[in-house]
């Protein structure tokens, strides 16, 4: 795969940066386009792509301006070391300064942080705020205040319900131009799309229950659920006006990622307390109207019952497992081989589980979850990466699954599944991205228990994937989920 240098557009963007040819042909793409979706295939460097979009107005502007980056919190961190790894943009991170005594960093509540953005106003040049989700609102004025020439959303499906504070808060942030970066545009149904396209074009878009009744087919629970997609040509033909998508198989020279399904059977003791479990979730009476409490419950029982597929250890129970014991099995094989290994799941209770038996084991093991600060997060990662020898680490799919650089590693785990498919393919999609190899595939073992609820949700996710290739390139509610899992019975 050839690279592009590009030097047109120094001092801000540094002389050395390397473009791919489809990064190339997206910052050309954007730079005729006001307001875009950049919703290329997750791994392809959509940060670049946008930074050097913004540079790109400046030079074609001859003026300086600002850019306000918005994303999770969790992206903080690499947004600051993009803008220094590519550009000499000066920038600010909202929220976060260093103590004048210790000199590490402390975290500011709503006054500090209006203090910051009144000292980023009085900055002079070209500049870049970066802010979480979260920071929006409260900050709404002043942000406004800033007139950004450009304002970047990173993970733009964080704003995919029209009706949460943060979607409002962010649909109201004013800038010159929008840039929405996204690999996964669609993760539930067809309505999430609507907050992305009002911000593109709020005149064309200007009503969230005409999208949905021109786009939506209604069903389920009291006919208001969102079973399907109509006018999808349509659809498709006004998603090809205001996105930029490109997946990696197309753009990138790397293999596909091979997936291994490892069937286990469930330990009798996991089996007495999976029969339990179902016969409490088929015996519950459902609600012909939906009530959220019934949909509340039933959700809870069939999280205990993915639970329990892991590992009984989850709910309080000892730890016997036939699926765990394959998963250590074949992780010794592969760490004995000297190879780096990536284990999701979405159960604390699991990780815990199998970091116990990699002690036992003697594997060298790391842990990612909710407990790792933030700005750790992907130092925590470099240094499992640079381990020498091979290594796991233990990664809760809702930490790791976004933002992190995990292609150290060919070889990943799913000990579990969430129910989006496209939040399991950003798992993936740590590994396989730019900076993979170009000869080893990613390989990817699924454990699943046969005969379980397990079998089911990859059933329904293959389903959901389906509806999501048909419109961008949604999917069922929960409660869809939950009926499908009923009728299966």
């Amino acid at each position: 795969m050839s690279l592009y240098n590009r030097k047109s557009m120094a001092p801000e963007l540094l002389d050395d940066v390397d473009f791919y040819p489809h990064q190339v042909e997206g910052v050309r793409r954007m730079c005729r386009m006001k307001n875009v979706i950049l919703g290329d295939d997750m791994g392809l460097g959509k940060s670049l792509q946008a930074l050097a979009a913004f540079v790109a107005d400046i030079k074609m502007s001859g003026m300086p301006a600002t850019a306000i980056i918005v994303c999770p919190t969790s992206l903080r961190g690499n947004w600051a070391d993009e803008i220094e790894k590519f550009t000499t943009i000066p920038h600010l991170l909202l929220g976060q300064e260093l103590h004048p005594r210790t000199g590490k960093l402390r975290t500011l509540s709503g006054e500090g942080r209006s203090s910051q953005i009144a000292e980023f106003a009085g900055w002079s040049g070209t500049k870049i705020l970066v802010l979480n989700y979260e920071q929006v609102k409260p900050h709404l004025g002043e942000l406004n205040a800033l007139a950004a020439r450009v304002a970047i959303f990173d993970e733009a499906h964080y704003i995919k319900n029209h009706s949460s504070v943060r979607t409002k808060a962010c649909l109201a942030l004013f800038s010159e131009r929008s840039l929405l970066l996204t690999g996964t545009p669609l993760l539930n149904h067809v309505g999430e799309l609507w907050p992305l396209l009002h911000k593109v074009s709020p005149s064309s878009f200007k009503s969230y229950y005409a999208f949905m009744n021109r786009y939506c087919v209604f069903g389920g629970w009291n006919n208001k659920q969102v079973m399907s997609v109509k006018n999808q040509k349509e659809l498709q033909t006004i998603l090809d006006q205001v996105m930029i998508r490109r997946l990696k198989k197309d753009v990138l020279d790397l293999p596909d990622v091979q997936y291994i399904q490892v069937k286990v059977e469930l330990h009798p003791k996991q089996r007495k307390l999976y029969d339990q479990i179902e016969d409490e979730l088929r015996l519950e009476s459902v609600d012909p109207l939906g009530a959220d409490t019934v949909v509340e419950n039933a959700l809870t029982q069939f999280l205990r019952l993915k639970q329990i597929c892991g590992t009984p250890f989850t709910l309080g129970f000892e730890d016997d497992s036939y699926k765990l014991d394959a998963v250590i099995a074949r992780l010794l094989e592969k760490v004995d081989s000297g190879e780096k290994v990536v284990l999701f799941s979405q159960f604390r209770g699991v990780l815990e589980a199998l970091r116990l038996r990699c002690i036992e084991v003697s594997i060298d093991t790391y842990s990612l979850n909710g407990d790792v600060p933030v700005g750790e997060r992907q130092g925590l990662v470099k240094t499992w990466g640079e381990h020498l020898g091979g290594a796991v680490i233990l990664c809760q799919s809702s930490v790791a699954g976004v933002g992190l650089n995990m292609t150290a590693a060919k070889i990943g785990f799913f000990v579990d599944k969430l129910f989006v498919p496209g939040l399991n393919q950003q798992c993936v999609d740590r590994m396989h991205r730019i900076g993979s190899s170009t000869t080893q595939p990613v390989q990817i073992f699924e454990f699943i228990a046969k005969g379980t609820v397990e079998s089911r949700v990859e059933a329904i996710l293959r389903s959901k994937k389906i509806v999501f290739d048909k419109v961008i390139g949604g999917a069922a509610l929960i409660r869809k989920l939950l009926a499908a899992l009923r009728e299966a019975e």
